[in-house]
């Protein structure tokens, strides 16, 4: 008599990840809620100065919906479906590209490939302290968007 063997998968937990906020560097808003960046993607807000910027419409850039990033940021920050008017890109570092060149832009995507863009401090509240997502700050899980990566 033949055994069936079955082989599961085991997720390990291997490193922790922080999603960063990325906006144009010419964009004087320093630090952004949980709460504003769903109403951002949402587009509950849609003018920089509903969230102290000047007055300019605000330019949505995400990740497509396939990628894990996409999925986690609805999931943990959004909380809803995303804006129509959100341009999905293909990688992190064409949202970057993006962001890069649109003074009103906003994006997400990994630390690592913030290169030419603004880091947006986030906070969880109105009554917490907004974080930069610098190594250390995702590694205490200060930083509020803050995720595992498993092997």
């Amino acid at each position: 008599m033949q055994k069936l063997i079955t082989l599961l998968g085991v997720e390990i937990p291997c490193a922790n990840d922080g999603i960063t906020v990325y906006m144009h560097e010419s964009n004087p808003v320093k630090e952004l809620s949980l709460k504003q960046l769903s109403d951002i993607y949402t587009a509950r807000i849609t003018n920089r100065k509903e969230v102290g910027g000047p007055d300019a419409k605000i330019t949505l850039y995400g990740r497509e919906n396939s990628s894990g990033t996409y999925v986690f940021f609805k999931e943990n920050v959004v909380k809803a479906d995303y804006a129509a008017s959100c341009q999905t890109l293909p990688g992190t570092a064409a949202v970057v590209n993006a962001v890069k060149k649109d003074k009103f832009g906003i994006g997400y995507g990994g630390a690592a490939y913030a290169e030419g863009v603004k880091h947006c401090m986030v906070k969880r509240d109105d009554n917490n302290t907004a974080y930069h997502p610098t190594e250390e700050n995702i590694a205490k899980n200060l930083y509020s968007i803050t995720r595992y990566l498993y092997m």
